[in-house]
């Protein structure tokens, strides 16, 4: 708990309010109540910022006019935010075995494991050698969970999953905010990952927490090895994931999704139910229809590409009028 005048002097910002409002956490614009620090980057936000109910709001002095709660007044609202988060962020304590908070009820845990305070495991899960759970972890029963993996600070994990070696879950998201001299601030990430029943997780395959929010991985998905789910990624209820697929930040894959190996899908992408994507593919762009999608060109200079894209998507048009044209000419 922060008040706003300890928050102002972090962040550098002008304090227009109560400096003595205390301040519990962080929360997105639309969600965030008279507790919690929110932020609005810019004036496509500003219907969001007039109804906002947030304690406090970091934005720039142009949307001032429009903040009816108190504000933090900066000219980087997002570094001013990336610093701002760092004083809501839980410090990670270390125990050796397990802790006496912990409730293991009749789960089978083998050597050189560390389970950490207020952890909850349901029954008849197995834990395998040199797992680490830290604190406020809650597992449901039947778990499986095989050596070296990591469940980061309270995440939440449902019945009847299979975590292969290596796999990491609630690890810290990559965000990170420039200042003027282009040096990087990260961004802690304060949400969680919530992970539903009947899913499996391949080996060495990395889930990073939600920046504010959690990231979401429903019922029955199935992800194979060496895959990367980035901060506020929702995949959900069975989807399938091949080897070495990159999920970028805030992407929502829907139901019954099937991404090839070695797919890259870009950070911000919504793709709807039943969409397959073929191996090594690229998407970057939104995909409401059902289908199956391929997408994949020779790397160039990025303007270059640009270019290309466009001749190549319109190039059935470009061939009926060219057909038109030539039909045209062999009547003259």
């Amino acid at each position: 708990m922060h008040t706003l005048g300890d928050i102002a002097k972090t962040i550098n910002a002008k304090l227009v309010g109560d400096s003595n409002i205390e301040i519990t956490g962080v929360a997105s614009s639309l969600y965030a109540n008279q507790t919690q620090l929110t932020y609005i980057i810019n004036s496509k936000y500003k219907q969001t910022l007039i109804h906002s109910k947030a304690g406090v709001v970091i934005l720039n002095k142009d949307l001032l006019i429009n903040c009816p709660t108190n504000a933090l007044v900066v000219d980087n609202v997002y570094l001013a935010f990336a610093k701002a988060t760092h004083l809501f962020k839980k410090q990670t304590v270390f125990y050796q075995g397990i802790h006496p908070s912990a409730k293991i009820n009749n789960a089978k845990i083998a050597p050189n494991c560390i389970i950490g305070k207020n952890v909850a495991i349901g029954n008849h899960c197995i834990i395998a050698s040199n797992v680490v759970i830290e604190d406020n972890v809650t597992i449901g029963n039947y778990a499986l969970i095989q050596p070296n993996v990591s469940i980061l600070q309270g995440c939440s994990i449902g019945d009847n999953i299979v975590i292969s070696p290596g796999v990491v879950i609630g690890s810290e998201g990559f965000g990170n905010a420039q200042d003027q001299q282009k040096h990087w601030h990260s961004i802690a990430h304060l949400g969680y990952v919530v992970i539903g029943n009947n899913v499996s997780i391949g080996a060495n395959t990395t889930i990073d927490r939600g920046t504010i929010e959690d990231t979401q991985i429903h019922n029955g998905v199935r992800i194979d090895n060496l895959v990367h789910i980035a901060h506020n990624v929702i995949i959900e209820q069975d989807s399938a994931i091949a080897a070495t697929v990159t999920i970028g930040g805030s992407c929502t894959l829907g139901k019954r999704c099937m991404v090839g190996g070695g797919a890259t899908i870009t950070s911000h992408v919504n793709l709807a139910d039943d969409i397959i994507i073929t191996g090594a593919s690229t998407v970057d762009k939104n995909l409401s229809e059902q289908g199956r999608y391929t997408g994949f060109t020779s790397i160039s200079k990025h303007q270059k590409w640009k270019k290309i894209q466009v001749w190549l998507l319109n190039l059935d048009k470009i061939v009926h009028y060219l057909n038109i044209k030539l039909k045209k000419l062999k009547e003259k």
